[in-house]
């Protein structure tokens, strides 16, 4: 039963690939310019060139590098202080103003002044942190925010431990929380240090490479680069659904 629903499954992914692959070549031929848009056929090539040479895996090994630590940074310090602003209204006020500032900075703002004050290798690194710290601030807090009021009355009643209340009470309600706030985090890290990477340029960077194709007026390496990154996203976040045993529909995963 189970082999049967993977199966078809699987079958319906290749149909969905098969359908906008199609419509990607429909829109090459009613277009008819290359150098504007290439074909699915052309972009596929250059895409598998890219693999042919080993300075595209340390391209793209120190974009990974930087995404990562953009990504950890920002739960490092975005889950512990989301969780004390959720458990402490007064702390929530103190550190609001400063979240609605970061996620209403434009992302191009943000590249342009760490330009100004970091070198050329941390900028992304530094984007990245920048859009990814609030996703997960505001989602911790929320979940904490959201924990079961009943459950805090009856931890209230029967005199458990501040400690065992949090790690038994509010941690697992803002787990889910912080599972979805970090895998949006994942796309949204992805597209962050790419930017930065563009405007940066720091050596051995994705971003480099789509400012070079854009720069030869090479659509086809602009592509592939791109697609790219949108598979390392898509894996980055499979990855991180498998190992928190956490789907992107919000739902926890079980053991069959």
């Amino acid at each position: 039963m189970i082999r049967s629903i993977t199966k078809n499954r699987k079958i319906k992914l290749l149909l969905i690939i098969l359908f906008w692959l199609l419509v990607w070549e429909g829109l090459y031929l009613i277009i008819g310019r290359d150098i504007y848009f290439p074909s699915p056929a052309a972009t596929i090539e250059t895409l598998g060139l890219l693999f042919t040479k080993s300075e595209s895996y340390i391209v793209i090994l120190t974009s990974i590098y930087r995404t990562v630590l953009a990504l950890l940074i920002s739960a490092a310090i975005g889950i512990p202080l989301g969780a004390l602003c959720g458990y402490s209204k007064d702390f929530f006020d103190l550190f609001n103003p400063m979240i609605i500032v970061l996620r209403s900075t434009p992302v191009i703002s943000i590249i342009i002044i760490a330009i100004i004050w970091f070198p050329s290798t941390q900028v992304p690194i530094f984007a990245g942190f920048l859009m990814c710290f609030p996703v997960i601030f505001t989602a911790t807090a929320a979940g904490v925010r959201g924990t079961d009021v009943k459950l805090l009355e009856m931890c209230r009643v029967y005199r458990i431990a501040r400690r065992r209340v949090i790690s038994s009470v509010y941690f697992p309600s803002a787990l889910p929380y912080i599972h979805s706030s970090i895998i949006t985090s994942i796309g949204m890290g992805w597209k962050a240090v790419a930017a930065a990477e563009v405007l940066a340029m720091p050596k051995n960077s994705i971003g480099a490479n789509l400012f070079f194709a854009k720069i030869a007026l090479d659509p086809c390496a602009l592509f592939a680069w791109t697609f790219v990154i949108i598979i390392l996203s898509y894996i980055f976040e499979g990855l991180y659904g498998r190992v928190s045993r956490y789907d992107k529909d919000r739902k926890r995963k079980h053991n069959v």
